[in-house]
Parts: C-alpha cells; sequence; structure tokens
C-alpha cells in the first residue's frame, strides 16, 4: 500500500482508532487495482486456493535470514515471504524508507517509526573461528587479547562513497587493535574464507554452526571475551497483522534456542577451556573429540 500510496501520489488508507479504512481516493482507486490483480492471475493461470493470501518482506543479516524464513513460512501457510540479505547498519538507516515489512535487528534499533513495533527475542552469541589445522598451529588455549592481536582477521569490509554504511563485526578488538588481513561484507562470506585459509573471524555463533558442525571451523576461545547482543523482531504495526507479528516473534525464537536447527555438543576440552575463564559452558564443533585427543582445542 505504501508504494501505491507513493505511486499515485495519495493517501488511499485511513488509519484511526477505529480502524483502517479507503480513503475518497482509495475508493477511487480500487477497482482498478482488484482488475489489475485479476488479470495477473489470468495471465499466470493461478487460482484463488493457490494465491498467497499476504506478502511480508522480512530484512535482516544473511545468517538470520536464512534460519528464520523457512519457519515463518511453516507457520504461515500461504504467505509469500520475501528476504532482503542487510547488515544491521543498513537495516537502521533504511528501517524508514518502507521497503521491508519486518526487521530482524540485532542490537535493535533506536530511532525506529512511531508506528514500528520492537519485540526483544534473545541474544546472539559472538565468537572467533578458525578453520582446524590453524587452530592447532596456535599452540595452548585459550588465547589471550594479545595473542589474537598478531592474528590475520577477515574483518567487515569498509568502502567510500554515500551508498554504503560503515559495517562493524562487535569483536572487543576494534579494527586499529588488529591485523585486518582481508575484508568480506557478510559473516556468510568471511567464515567460507576462513575456512580455506590461515585467517580467523569473529562473528555470530548461529552463523558459523553449519560450519561448525561439518567441522570446516572450530571456535577459539578467548580469556575475557563473552560477547553477546540482544535480537530484536520490528515490525511496521500499519501493515504488520498481530498474528503476524506473533509468528515471526516464536520464528526468531525458534532459531536462537535450537528448535530451528540443533547446535552441536561441547566437547571436554572446550567445557574445560571456559571454566578457565569462568564462563558457562556452550555448545562447539561435532567431531571434537579426534583433535581434542591430541590436546588440543578440537
Amino acid at each position: 500500500m505504501a508504494r501505491l500510496e507513493r505511486h499515485f501520489g495519495v493517501r488511499l488508507l485511513s488509519r484511526g482508532a477505529r480502524g483502517v479504512a479507503p480513503t475518497a481516493a482509495g475508493r477511487h482507486v480500487l477497482p482498478r487495482i482488484a482488475n489489475a490483480v485479476e488479470e495477473l492471475r489470468a495471465t499466470t493461470g493461478m487460482r484463488d486456493d493457490q494465491a498467497p493470501a499476504l506478502e511480508l518482506t522480512v530484512a535482516g543479516p544473511s545468517y538470520l535470514i536464512a534460519n528464520v524464513l523457512p519457519t515463518v513460512a511453516a507457520l504461515l501457510p500461504r504467505t509469500r515471504v520475501r528476504g532482503l540479505e542487510l547488515a544491521p547498519a543498513v537495516l537502521r538507516s533504511r528501517v524508514a524508507e518502507n521497503v521491508f515489512d519486518v526487521a530482524l535487528s540485532p542490537g535493535g534499533i533506536e530511532n525506529r517509526p512511531a508506528a514500528w513495533t520492537t519485540d526483544s527475542v534473545g541474544t546472539l552469541r559472538m565468537a572467533l573461528f578458525a578453520r582446524p589445522a590453524f587452530a592447532e598451529s596456535l599452540g595452548p588455549l585459550p588465547l589471550t587479547s594479545e595473542r589474537v592481536r598478531a592474528l590475520p582477521f577477515i574483518g567487515p569490509a569498509k568502502m567510500g562513497g554515500e551508498r554504503f554504511v560503515a559495517i562493524y563485526d562487535d569483536c572487543p578488538l576494534s579494527s586499529e587493535e588488529r591485523w585486518i588481513a582481508h575484508e568480506a561484507q557478510t559473516i556468510g562470506a568471511g567464515l567460507e574464507f576462513a575456512s580455506r585459509t590461515d585467517n580467523v573471524v569473529f562473528g555470530p555463533f548461529m552463523a558459523a554452526r553449519r560450519y561448525l558442525e561439518s567441522g570446516a571451523v572450530v571456535e577459539l576461545p578467548v580469556v575475557g571475551w563473552d560477547v553477546r547482543e540482544p535480537l530484536h523482531v520490528l515490525c511496521n504495526g500499519d501493515r504488520v497483522l498481530s498474528r503476524v507479528r506473533t509468528a515471526v516473534v516464536q520464528a526468531a525464537q525458534e532459531v536462537l534456542d535450537g528448535r530451528g536447527g540443533v547446535e552441536p555438543k561441547a566437547s571436554a576440552t572446550v567445557v574445560a577451556s571456559r571454566a578457565v575463564m569462568g564462563l558457562a559452558p556452550h555448545p562447539a564443533p561435532l567431531g571434537a573429540a579426534s583433535t581434542a585427543s591430541r590436546g588440543d582445542l578440537r
């Protein structure tokens, strides 16, 4: 509706305490919209029982979109779900532009438009990752921050110009405090890069889950590092129904608590390393026992 209003240059819906009603312009345009929809259905051969009852555009980081959207689609039959892969910084800069209906936003959005709702659904844990062979070459674990400073990082891509928004990876060491050997725009690209080279990457555990389960990367514990970030679901209250909002929040919660994907079990070495740091145990990669038996992290 927002796009139609921009196209026609008029307000098509009147929103008030009693609900939503078409304006005079809306009543004039409605028959044309209905005719256009019927023409499209006739062209594609789509029956009424096949047509989606709702369309929902969900934006968020690539790893969240990939994990949450399948659950959203399962919870909302006959809904066409559209995923936009946007970094948190880009989400915050575009939330007022009506390009998406729902935002999966790590850290939330402080200056969101008044019509938008926000629900806290849990926390994302961040960690340092490397391929097993490189992790083994680093020596005793856990690492200290000083040892981490000397490691080659795959950091967030920094590009100039007005079209790009600065992206950060929330690492306890800023970009100026560590060696950024390479750059990648998304954590998915960074993990793929790290799984094949002697570099480390810092990012959400959820994003690395598939790589951990396959043994392509392992987590490197660092003394004093326990970075967690709240995850919020934001919905445009003018366009998202209450039941749809509830379903998206449920989907995000299921993915966070593991119902949307099984997290691997922790090895004894990982549990011991975190005990040394005074932290609670957490999942580690599958297949960790084979390398842990050699006295290393995994």
